[in-house]
């Protein structure tokens, strides 16, 4: 699938704050939830509301599935128990993203709180669904 945008995108960022349309947030991570969004705002006339001060993913509770004898009745909280944010990798253009792609760098720490930067850990980029719903009688 290829996608464009001549006009480019239309959202910009400045730093790690994201303008688009009439809401403005800014981009975040941790080595635990992953990808946060902090003070995300809305644009209401002349006044700025604020509507969620940080979003993240709390936790992801995995029912594998495993059938096995020893597997059947284990169950993973994939957030507390490992972490989403130390399992991310550097994503790649056409491959784990789509169009005209801004990039978010992170940077963790290692066992030895020396920094383990991650190139492209968030891309951001917009993807026209079309209308998502549907009415017929």
């Amino acid at each position: 699938m290829e996608i464009t945008q001549p006009e480019g995108t239309s959202f910009t960022v400045d730093g790690h704050e994201v303008s688009w349309q009439k809401w403005r947030f800014q981009v975040g991570f941790t080595p635990r939830e992953g990808l946060v969004l902090y003070l995300v705002r809305y644009q209401d006339h002349e006044t700025v509301r604020p509507v969620i001060y940080r979003a993240s993913l709390a936790e992801m509770f995995i029912p594998y599935g495993d059938p096995s004898p020893t597997q059947y009745r284990k169950n993973v909280f994939d957030m507390g128990e490992y972490g989403i944010g130390v399992l991310a990798n550097s994503l790649e253009l056409g491959c784990d993203c789509l169009g005209e792609i801004h990039y978010f760098d992170a940077c963790l720490n290692d066992n030895d709180g020396h920094p383990q930067p991650i190139k492209n850990a968030i891309c951001m980029h917009e993807e026209d669904h079309g209308i998502l719903w549907k009415h017929a009688d």
